[in-house]
């Protein structure tokens, strides 16, 4: 029997039993993985910056880089932000992207200072509040091809979430499967009490004629659309000892807002000749929308052994976030007029909320910076986190299985930043570049992200003007479901193929920012 091909955008989030949208280490490792941020000044060096300070990109790197403050500051980012996604799959290539205007940082460090004739070794104490973008998540991802025969189909698919979890076999729908069966994608067999698709193969146009049943392909696509961003504010501490030693701590509270509407849409199987499907097309959407906050703390120290060496160091809690999933999906399938009783079926879950906590992983960083007199310096850091370490976790829900995975699939990572800064009286030339290394242990692809940046400055007494462009790349992999039979032996599906998706995101974006000293 040849059934209906279908794909399905995230099935494995999708058809859990008992909720529409099932949070999992995707999610954990979205929040997780930022980047760095700062003034254009801290982008234009790459983001290494753990080991220079007096600059409002201390906020993100170290907070000990305010200890090193003599005035107090003020200033103002903007950027605007063009990305370009490239998906290829089954050897078919589709490009999309987004541009959108942003605001990546605003800060005030008020600095007190003793005079140079003044007795102490406590030199100065700056108290700051910074404003940081740590994640983009505006993105616009379309992807689409041929499927071919023998892969897993949407029908066959729902049947094995159908037989695995049941459906709820009422008026109200909660996932993927209820939506499969009130839309009559798959049936149920009450003397054999399983749940089987039916055939949605080609029928002969004259049933008079005897047709022989080929095997045919199936076309189709999916654009994925993101909004929303992962923002910090941080509530900062710094001081000098001896203009030695310099410390400080830090009180972040984070902010996530993350918008995603995935629309599939799939056309019937190639017609053959006096052939015709059952099924004209299928499209269905879900809409997600996860919002919350979180707090986290962050220490660290610089040293300054003499004018050409600065080390830093800095150590970050787990970010201890508290969010609630917001979704909905439905489904509308439109069947060639005639053939059944009904041209058009539509179907939709019930809309779902639900609230969770997120524990990012532990971080530290390390930086160390070469000055060369009066003419610049060369920085560079190292930062490592885990991402296997992060948790979910809810009141009366396990997430056992969501945390082993995060265990399973990801690993610690390093991530490197080089940066310099040439200075030519009152003007500035940047440039740095840097890794994000993968975080995945087994990984078709390398997912690490690299970065390239430049920027120029203009330094006077009580102003100075910064801008950057940073350039980044990475590639990640998509399946849009799973086999969840993949390891029964004799199953029928077990060798079933699943697609897999390979995307090349780049991304630019140009910072300004403007500073005023008093």
């Amino acid at each position: 029997m040849k059934r209906y091909s279908f794909l399905l955008a995230c099935l494995a989030l999708l058809g859990s039993a008992g909720k529409g949208f099932a949070q999992n280490e995707v999610d954990a490792l979205r929040y997780s993985r930022t980047d760095f941020g700062g003034t254009a000044r801290t982008m234009g060096l790459g983001g290494a910056n753990v080991a220079l300070g007096a600059d409002a990109g201390s906020f993100s790197s170290n907070p000990a880089g305010l200890g090193l403050f003599r005035r107090s500051e003020i200033t103002v980012s903007a950027g605007v932000n063009v990305n370009d996604v490239s998906s290829s799959v089954y050897g078919s290539t589709l490009t999309n992207g987004r541009n959108n205007l942003n605001i990546p940082g605003l800060s005030a460090v008020f600095t007190t200072r003793k005079a140079d004739d003044e007795e102490g070794d406590w030199r100065s104490s700056s108290f700051g509040i910074g404003y940081t973008r740590l994640n983009n998540f505006n993105e616009r991802q379309t992807y689409g091809g041929t499927h071919p025969a023998g892969g897993l189909k949407f029908a066959e698919y729902a049947d094995q979430l159908a037989n695995l979890y049941g459906v709820s076999n009422t008026n109200e729908n909660f996932n993927i499967e209820d939506l499969a069966f009130a839309t009559g994608l798959i049936n149920y067999d009450e003397i054999g009490n399983f749940y089987y698709p039916p055939d949605y193969s080609f029928t002969p146009a004259n049933e008079d004629e005897d047709v022989q049943r080929v095997l045919v392909q199936t076309p189709f696509s999916e654009s994925i659309n993101t909004t929303g961003s992962q923002n910090q504010w941080d509530f900062s501490y710094g001081t000098s000892f001896r203009d030695k030693v310099f410390l400080g701590a830090s009180l972040g509270v984070s902010s996530i807002k993350f918008r995603r509407t995935r629309t599939y849409f799939e056309s019937g199987p190639t017609q053959a000749q006096n052939e015709q499907s059952a099924l004209q097309d299928l499209t269905l959407m879900d809409e997600l929308l996860t919002e919350g906050t979180g707090v986290m703390l962050k220490v660290g120290a610089i040293f300054r052994p003499s004018d050409v060496l600065r080390l830093g160091f800095t150590v970050q809690t787990p970010t201890w976030y508290n969010l609630t999933d917001r979704y909905s999906t439905n489904l509308t399938v439109n069947y060639t007029p005639g053939v059944f009783d009904r041209d058009t079926e539509y179907a939709a879950t019930v809309p779902g909320e639900f609230e969770y906590s997120l524990t990012t992983p532990f971080r530290a960083s390390g930086g160390a910076a070469v000055f060369l007199g009066k003419n610049g310096f060369i920085s560079a850091d190292v930062e490592y986190v885990d991402y296997s370490n992060a948790r979910l976790n809810a009141d009366g829900e396990s997430f056992q299985e969501a945390n082993n995975a995060s265990r399973n699939k990801y690993q610690s990572a390093l991530n490197y930043r080089l940066g310099g800064e040439a200075r030519l009286d009152v003007f500035r030339l940047r440039a740095g570049v840097g890794v994000s290394g993968d975080p995945f242990k087994d990984s078709e692809v390398s997912q690490a992200k690299t970065y390239f940046t430049g920027g120029v400055g203009i330094r006077k007494t009580n102003f100075f003007v910064d801008a950057a462009l940073v350039y980044s790349n990475y590639k990640s992999l998509y399946s849009p479901y799973i086999n969840q039979e993949a390891g029964l032996a004799g199953s029928v599906y077990r060798d079933a193929e699943v697609p897999l998706v390979t995307t090349t995101h780049k991304n630019t974006n140009l910072i300004a920012t403007v500073g005023w000293n008093f």
